[in-house]
């Protein structure tokens, strides 16, 4: 994008150059090549385990149960994707004076909000796109595909971080439902931080909330913390093998419930990210730290 393409900015086209300038500002960086040596890493570990464990239980695994092996184990979820993600989207609030002029030009501080949360979100389809055609790729190299749950699975389904009763579900409907909640969890923390990034006017304040809030879901998951604490933790609603499947004695949430608790947070840090907005000084923010 050029000074040409702000100066010739009309209104009902200010709002795609924004996006556009918001996509080549935040998204060409040499950071977001991060993640394929981060997933091919894990990938190369976790199938490794699974192939292992598929022969010392002289059980039948195929792909699936290396994708919820990646995706559902808390320790992968909290120490690596998460903390990757946050770094990737740390600065998202961050403005040149380039941009400034692009923002001026968009003449909206609400659709300048709006911007930055669709970028996010787009930040999250990438980024969860990435990992799982990455794990997926490898994955099926070495394991079967097959339309069901494996024997391993079904006879060990903690092992790989399945629900017993998720087993009812198809495992390709029980995966979407894992990465949603993957999903919305990432980009409530990730609209969290960008809060605290408005308020406090410095992006590392924002970034390290992210952290915290991480670490709180883990610290709380490694404590088995139970009810009616686990309720408002994150790791309840992050974590697929925390939800009961319809069973009536789990203390578990059900998966609805977890799509609800990341649905109403979402609405309240877009809501007050809308009231900062109207306040946001955009001056000078790249000399910001």
């Amino acid at each position: 994008m050029t000074t040409k393409d702000v100066k010739s900015f009309v209104p009902w086209k200010g709002f795609a150059h924004f996006m556009r300038f918001e996509i080549e500002q935040h998204f060409w960086q040499m950071r977001w090549l991060l993640p394929l040596p981060v997933m091919l890493i894990v990938a190369y570990i976790v199938v490794g385990d699974v192939a292992v464990d598929s022969l010392n239980y002289s059980l039948e695994s195929n792909t699936w149960d290396a994708l919820f092996s990646v995706f559902g184990n808390a320790n992968l979820v909290f120490f690596v994707f998460t903390l990757l993600f946050l770094y990737l989207v740390s600065d998202l609030l961050r403005e040149t004076r380039f941009g400034e002029g692009v923002l001026f030009r968009l003449g909206s501080r609400r659709l300048w909000w709006l911007g930055k949360t669709l970028t996010l979100g787009l930040a999250v389809v990438v980024y969860l796109s990435v990992a799982v055609g990455i794990i997926a790729g490898i994955a099926g190299f070495v394991l079967p595909w097959q339309p069901g749950w494996s024997q391993a699975t079904m006879q060990l389904p903690l092992e790989f971080y399945v629900a017993p009763g998720a087993r009812d579900i198809p495992p390709a409907a029980a995966l979407g439902q894992l990465l949603l909640l993957l999903s919305m969890g990432w980009f409530c923390i990730g609209l969290a931080v960008m809060v605290i990034a408005q308020f406090s006017n410095q992006l590392v304040i924002g970034f390290l909330t992210g952290i915290l809030v991480n670490l709180s879901g883990l610290m709380a998951e490694r404590a088995d913390t139970g009810p009616p604490i686990a309720y408002v933790s994150i790791h309840q609603h992050l974590l697929y093998y925390y939800h009961s499947f319809g069973d009536p004695k789990s203390v578990y949430p059900a998966w609805i419930v977890s799509v609800l608790y990341w649905a109403l947070w979402v609405g309240l840090f877009y809501r007050v990210g809308l009231i900062l907005s109207a306040k946001q000084d955009f001056l000078a923010q790249e000399e910001r730290q």
